[in-house]
């Protein structure tokens, strides 16, 4: 990719749209971006749950001013945005495709030719009525009699084959995504659509980490997803339900509060280690207008904080032993997400995960500029991804992990005046354990 390429990701979350705007920095394989613009808007609450739009207007409306706030703060026009998707409309599959090379009778190494066109057949091979196929991420391939084969190009053979997993989403959650873009600019396109926790991986992983092994666990409002890479491959995704919204309830509950105070506890006083808090430190809360303030133990706050969190350190830790990879994981956990944001948190899951090392994780690779030290926090992870996504292919060995889009127009350089804007089945396991998936949890909090 060269030099002076731009990217925009636009991160559409349970609790707000970030938008990050970031131009390559090298001619070749580059190491860095420098973020030239970013913006954050809060969505109105319940306009998204469990990471599916609910209103199209009030999620439009967001995604236009934080986008109208972007062209303000970096100086482009904005044609092109990768957008991130989740939620519990969201389905993984593992499976297996073959086929006889097209190409075999005029060469007998294997072409990316062969690659692209086993990967399309995978795609087609998907026809679920109610689903789109949004990822297609290869694993592991086999040439002939030959498997476990990580690059396939250039290998003698007759027969391509390879193991994938197959990334859907509900067609109707996706189509009210895409109307959100609609409603907030009409000429506005996306480039990719990305499951959001990929896109956090390219913000916040080094290739040493994915090719060693490495959980990326990004603790959301409403879903912790969980990506595990080894081999600098992804071989493992999943999610569920319980995220920072359940903290902020569990503080809103305990300490007889609303949900604002408590979401402001959490972020302000908020740790995960409650043998760490003194005894006698009192926090005062100013709850309801007209009444003196409450007085909260910090102790008492920590203690609600850690449990629930233990309750997620432990979900992940059985994900991961589950997966079968846990002996893989040498790099072990990164944390991201807005909840990562609380002190100790990656000691205490390191202790629930039998001594795993975990870190927490902060952007990487952007220039050393103001607007990079802002961004470089958990709650951008995804954002940051996502532009990262438009100068750097998530898989090398393929052209996308995405669908073919329509031929990509680059975001340019203003020139004129701004545009004004007006003001598997995994599921399903969860869905029983919480009591059904069709019940909304409203008490949530911005992490």
């Amino acid at each position: 990719m060269k030099k002076g390429t731009i990217s925009v990701g636009l991160d559409i979350g349970s609790t707000k749209v970030a938008a990050v705007a970031v131009e390559s920095q090298e001619e070749t394989y580059f190491t860095t971006v420098e973020v030239i613009g970013f913006s954050e808007v809060t969505v109105p609450e319940d306009a998204i749950v469990m990471g599916a739009v609910k209103n199209v207007k009030q999620v439009g409306l967001a995604i236009r001013s934080a986008l109208a706030e972007l062209t303000m703060r970096s100086d482009i026009d904005i044609g092109f945005v990768n957008v991130s998707f989740s939620g519990s409309h969201t389905q993984i599959s593992a499976i297996s495709s073959s086929m006889v090379r097209s190409t075999s009778a005029s060469s007998n190494e294997v072409t990316q030719e062969d690659v692209e066109h086993l990967l399309k057949d995978v795609y087609r091979a998907q026809t679920e009525p109610n689903s789109d196929v949004m990822h297609v991420i290869p694993g592991e391939f086999v040439v002939d009699n030959s498997a476990e084969i990580k690059e396939p190009v250039g290998r003698v053979g007759v027969r391509l084959g390879g193991d994938f997993l197959v990334v859907t989403g509900n067609k109707q959650a996706i189509d009210l995504t895409k109307k959100s873009l609609s409603a907030a600019n009409e000429n506005l396109e996306f480039d990719q659509l990305l499951l959001a926790p990929i896109a956090a991986g390219l913000a916040v992983l080094s290739d040493d980490e994915m090719e060693a092994g490495i959980a990326l666990v990004d603790i959301g409002d409403h879903m912790t997803d969980i990506v595990i890479y080894q081999g600098g491959i992804i071989r493992h995704i999943s999610s569920f339900p319980i995220a920072g919204r359940h903290i902020t309830a569990d503080l809103k509950a305990g300490c007889v509060i609303q949900k604002e105070n408590a979401e402001n506890l959490k972020k302000d006083f908020g740790e995960a280690l409650s043998n760490r808090t003194a005894l006698n430190v009192e926090i005062l809360i100013n709850y309801l207008k007209g009444r003196a303030p409450k007085q909260v133990l910090k102790k008492n706050v920590a203690l609600i904080i850690e449990e629930r969190l233990k309750e997620i350190a432990a979900l992940v830790y059985a994900d991961i032993l589950e997966s079968g990879l846990a002996d893989e994981l040498i790099g072990g956990m990164v944390l991201t997400g807005g909840s990562a944001n609380i002190p100790d948190i990656e000691t205490l899951f390191s202790r629930v995960a039998n001594d795993m090392p975990v870190r927490i994780g902060i952007p990487e690779r952007l220039a050393h500029t103001p607007k990079a030290d802002e961004v470089s926090n958990t709650s951008y992870a995804t954002a940051l991804g996502l532009a990262w996504a438009g100068v750097k292919q998530i898989d090398p060995r393929i052209k996308s992990i995405c669908p073919p889009a329509k031929s990509k127009a680059p975001v340019k350089e203003k020139e004129v005046e701004p545009v004004k804007v007006p003001g598997s089945t995994i599921w399903e396991g969860w869905k029983n354990l919480f009591g059904g998936g069709d019940r909304e949890d409203r008490t949530g909090g911005a992490y």
